[in-house]
């Protein structure tokens, strides 16, 4: 089974992602209850934007991974997202999904009136009502109990009385039966971490360190990490950094080098695409068989190193690897001679059939023709291609090979027909990877209480209204407060100033049309100001006819300061965003300048992570050119 989790995440990383999702398929057939290949599912639909179904596969995810009772600050947070969400939380049934309702207990209704009590700024208030519910449970229910207590501290620290959440949570660890208990202590560890006393500091370590010997966890070794590193032992500091950032990317599915080495050793991926592929760290790349050897030295860019490995081997996969390093030579005869020669002893190669069907589409080989024309190996090789397209039918390259495979056997009009609809796929595809109108933009959803980092849409489209006669945001689509309709409005009318002040030769003709925008995952409420960004983004494609690329995100509040003059402030729960992208695999998350602090030094995401990905933008201008480049002000 692990052995084909790390070939699904290789595939994932090469691109491949239909392969990965059917290995993933083929290992949950046999362990339905993996929690590692449900985590990598929900990562490829991800990165698809089928956010639906990644999100189901993420709860089934918590389910099975989370203890029967979730931790106390995920339930408190959840409630907090209830009373925050007039919608959904303020009712005696909660929507659990169509057509299915859970009648709250009686209990969540009085805690939940606590945090709606603390969210209309009445914090002394719900703190009382705490107390009420504490005594009410004392020495009936200890779960309630602590949970009251817990409420109770954790109002007076989002209150800003630090002293008083301390003294209640040392307080609570007096009674019997909580002295360990494990919400009790990472309550009070946020809490020294916050107080930032070294005498805290040091208890804040000490808990951590309680928690990291009974199970390793991403937040346990950054919080550790950070801890060392503001007492001064930069030693520490770094080793558990280190296990941080390597227990981060695992948890994230990215493979190591030896990972991808080991893989490939056994299943072919071809090298032309792991070459393409920023593996982090080294470790495990000690005695390796020849092989491998040979596929770290062409990773490593010593492909005559790597050749002279391979040369004496006489295996299929010995044979393509050496075809690939003819390719990256610019070898393509070769590369031809020696992928037909692994064809004849392993003919169930599709990467290998269609890199030499796409190479006679570009050099009309007669070597490649004369091998698809023998008649076992056509009727072979159709059998294959169609068995792929009934997988995944919307793969261009697909029907282009097949297209080939017809017309170097002379049916002409069967080959057509196939090459039409792989130019109608391609170009289809060639939108979707840079259409105009279409940003993404990184939010935060609330699994149960525990922030999620996702990454979704908005959509800015327009239709003709008329010389002069437009100009108007007519609609507005999708599940959104009414805080964020507003601020979509807001943001509308300020980039449609700015763009006409910064490109007034491009935007001649912005009145003569109306405008839509839409927020996808509609099934869900959108709300805040940190899609500000995005919405800008997305108005000034369509204003600039402009695609945007779709490896790129962003977050951030909008001000306009004047018609020229746009700024981009920061937003709440930047780690998680960035964690987001990086799930998604993206090249690139723009935040506001003012996120770079809270993202230094940061327990949750590593700073590696972050200097990989994330820039940082302090107006629309510094977005601009890092979304379209800086070509934007002279085209």
């Amino acid at each position: 089974m692990q052995a084909r989790l790390s070939y699904a995440r290789v595939l994932v990383e090469v691109w491949e992602l239909d392969d990965a999702e059917a290995q993933l398929a083929g290992v949950l057939e046999e362990w339905p209850d993996e929690v590692t290949a449900l985590d990598l599912l929900a990562k490829i639909k991800h990165i698809r934007g089928e956010l639906t179904e990644a999100i189901a596969c993420w709860a089934q995810v918590h389910a099975r991974s989370s203890p029967k009772q979730a931790g106390a600050h995920l339930r408190l947070n959840s409630l907090l997202q209830l009373a925050r969400d007039t919608e959904r939380g303020g009712r005696d049934f909660l929507v659990l999904g169509p057509y299915q309702l859970w009648r709250k207990p009686a209990a969540h209704l009085e805690l939940e009136e606590v945090f709606r009590l603390f969210l209309a700024r009445r914090p002394d208030e719900a703190r009382a009502r705490c107390d009420q519910l504490a005594r009410k449970y004392h020495g009936k229910d200890q779960d309630l109990y602590k949970l009251a207590v817990l409420a109770n501290a954790w109002i007076a620290e989002l209150s800003g009385d630090l002293d008083r959440a301390q003294s209640i949570l040392e307080e609570l660890g007096s009674e019997r039966g909580f002295e360990n208990d494990k919400d009790r202590l990472l309550a009070l560890a946020r809490l020294y971490e916050k107080v930032g006393a070294t005498e805290l500091l040091r208890k804040a370590v000490n808990i951590y360190l309680h928690f990291e010997r009974d199970y390793e966890t991403v937040s346990a070794l950054g919080n550790l990490s950070v801890l060392y590193l503001r007492l001064g032992d930069e030693g520490e500091a770094a080793r558990y950094h280190r296990r941080f950032l390597d227990l981060f990317r695992r948890r994230m599915h990215r493979p190591t080098l030896a990972e991808a080495i080991q893989v490939s050793a056994i299943r072919y991926v071809p090298l032309y695409k792991l070459c393409k592929i920023r593996f982090a760290g080294t470790d495990g790349l000690t005695e390796l068989a020849p092989r491998e050897r040979a596929i770290g030295l062409a990773l490593a860019g010593d492909r005559d190193g790597s050749r002279e490995l391979l040369q004496g081997g006489k295996e299929p996969l010995d044979i393509k690897y050496r075809a690939d390093l003819a390719v990256l030579d610019g070898s393509c005869e070769e590369a031809v001679s020696l992928y037909i020669e692994s064809l004849r002893a392993d003919p169930h190669s599709p990467r290998v059939i269609g890199w030499l069907l796409a190479q006679h589409a570009r050099s009309q080989s007669t070597q490649i023709a004369k091998y698809f024309k023998q008649g076992e190996v056509a009727e072979r090789t159709f059998e294959i291609l169609e068995a792929a397209i009934r997988s995944s039918p919307l793969r261009a390259s697909l029907w282009r090979q097949k297209g080939v495979l017809h017309q170097i056997l002379g049916q002409a009009e069967e080959a057509g027909r196939c090459f039409e609809r792989s130019a109608a796929l391609q170009e289809a595809a060639q939108r979707e990877s840079s259409p105009v109108g279409r940003v993404l933009a990184a939010a935060v959803y609330h699994l149960v209480g525990k922030p999620k980092g996702l990454i979704h849409e908005v959509w800015a489209e327009r239709k003709p209204a008329g010389p002069g006669r437009g100009g108007f945001l007519e609609e507005i689509l999708g599940s959104l407060t009414q805080e964020m309709t507003q601020a979509v409005r807001n943001t509308f009318l300020s980039v449609r100033e700015y763009a006409r002040a910064k490109w007034p030769q491009q935007t001649h003709d912005i009145l003569d049309y109306n405008y839509t925008y839409k927020v996808t995952k509609e099934d869900e409420p959108s709300g805040g100001l940190s899609a500000g960004l995005p919405s800008a983004l997305a108005f000034l494609s369509v204003f600039l006819d402009r695609p945007v690329p779709q490896n790129i995100a962003s977050s951030g509040v909008l001000v306009a300061d004047s018609h020229d003059v746009l700024s981009v402030r920061p937003v709440g729960e930047p780690e998680y965003k960035v964690r987001g992208a990086y799930n998604r695999n993206l090249q690139r998350l723009i935040l506001p300048v003012g996120n770079r602090k809270d993202l230094k030094n940061n327990p949750r995401v590593p700073a590696e992570v972050c200097e990989e990905i994330v820039r940082y933008a302090s107006d629309l201008d510094d977005a601009v050119v890092l979304t379209f480049g800086e070509d934007i002000w002279i085209r």
